[in-house]
């Protein structure tokens, strides 16, 4: 009978510590996604630094390529889907930054780019939902000249009424290499 109570009890035991690892594991998970999702971390692979936008009619991230900063506005524009940016490298055989508007939107985009010393070396036209523009990083850098902070402002304007909504300003590192 002894025998019978002893593997019992371990067959409990085991269980118990299953089921506390699978809760655990859910608690982990949960907290990682809301994380992400409230951007309070970054998920690993991606930056949370502006540089280098990613593009498509699926908007452009949060410092992150390909994804999407959505801004509730007052008035009726709705959401509004900001590109994000990231470092990069031109060794990494990009020399350019795509200025993209997408098409969701219900806002043109003026873009300004302008350097660490508060020099404007890029402004864009009018940049309506599901355009966009490219500057070349090297009509300002010279290759090999090493890294260069910017700041790129997004100013927004209704396409309708031509008023003035929420904006965002970030800033990237450009390695010239």
């Amino acid at each position: 009978m002894a025998r019978n109570y002893d593997e019992n009890e371990k067959t409990a035991n085991l269980l118990l510590a299953s089921v506390l690892v699978l809760l655990i594991s859910a608690i982990l998970a949960a907290m990682a996604y809301f994380s992400f999702t409230l951007g309070i971390l970054t998920p690993p692979g991606m930056s949370d630094a502006p540089g280098r936008i990613g593009g498509g009619s699926t908007g452009t991230g949060i410092a992150a390529p390909g994804g999407s900063e959505s801004v509730k506005q007052g008035g009726d524009v709705g959401e509004i889907l900001f590109p994000g940016f990231v470092d990069f490298s031109i060794t990494d055989g990009r020399d350019y930054v795509d200025l993209k508007n997408d098409s969701s939107n219900q806002v043109f985009f003026r873009f300004t780019i302008a350097d660490e010393d508060g020099k404007v070396l890029y402004a864009s036209s009018d940049i309506h939902p599901g355009e966009g523009e490219r500057w070349q990083v090297t009509s300002a850098f010279d290759p090999g000249t090493g890294k260069h902070a910017l700041t790129v402002s997004v100013d927004t304007f209704g396409e309708a009424d031509g008023a003035e909504y929420n904006g965002i300003r970030s800033t990237f590192t450009v390695d010239m290499g």
